[in-house]
């Protein structure tokens, strides 16, 4: 018997480490790579293009501009780059400055704060959340602002994204969904399922057995052949 437990104890305790041996190497996969390098919604906000002004010169990198004739990009060039660039340490370390794209200004966000609700953020920004929450790392003095107005522009585009949701079974859907980015879309359509399945649920159907599609198409096969 002290064998036996002493085996299985022994067994216990390696799983134990190859599970803590699991949870760091996975942490350090994490630190390394982020949860979402493989969303495909993540790579298109990031190419959002931002308005930039280089702070040094670089080098041989003058065909990078398709308005400069000379071989270098100088400092003073004015440039779009896609977010992915400027947030890879360009911005951090001093080599250029940007400016917030016109959905994430002062004058949009003082009209998200106004009333929300009634804004087109998908003409706006497609990916206006992902691209905000991206753009807020970026070392520039509106940042704060705009972090605290996404917070308040997803509060208080909520309840309505929820009861339109909730209440949308004979409307139709493209007029609901217009003016929601994609973030608000998925969690609109989320909803909605949820909804669909509770209704299933107070009907009972969600209980109700039915045939496979497998046993349906040989039935069809079988009476085809007798025929």
């Amino acid at each position: 018997s002290s064998g036996i437990n002493a085996e299985y104890g022994q067994h216990y305790f390696k799983q134990i480490n190859l599970r803590m041996s699991f949870d760091t190497q996975q942490q350090d996969v994490d630190s390394v790579i982020p949860r979402d390098y493989f969303s495909i919604d993540s790579i298109l906000a990031e190419q959002q293009k931002l308005s930039c002004v280089l702070r040094r010169s670089f080098f041989g990198l003058g065909y990078l501009d398709a308005s400069n004739s000379g071989e270098h990009l100088v400092s003073g060039t004015k440039m779009d780059l896609p977010l992915w660039l400027v947030g890879s340490g360009l911005a951090d370390k001093g080599f250029l400055t940007c400016e917030l794209p016109k959905a994430y200004q002062e004058a949009n966000r003082n009209i998200l704060l106004a009333d929300s609700s009634v804004v087109d953020l998908f003409k706006q920004a497609v990916h206006f959340y992902d691209t905000g929450l991206r753009l807020i790392k970026l070392p520039h003095p509106e940042t704060p602002y705009l972090a605290v107005s996404l917070v308040k522009a997803f509060i208080g585009r909520f309840k309505k994204i929820m009861d339109s949701s909730q209440n949308s079974r004979n409307q139709d859907l493209s007029t609901l969904c217009a003016k929601l980015e994609t973030k608000e879309r998925a969690l609109f359509e989320l909803s909605r399922e949820s909804v669909q399945t509770l209704d299933k649920w107070e009907r009972r159907e969600s209980n109700i057995i039915g045939a496979s599609t497998l046993v349906l198409h040989s039935r069809k096969r079988k009476r085809h052949q007798l025929t």
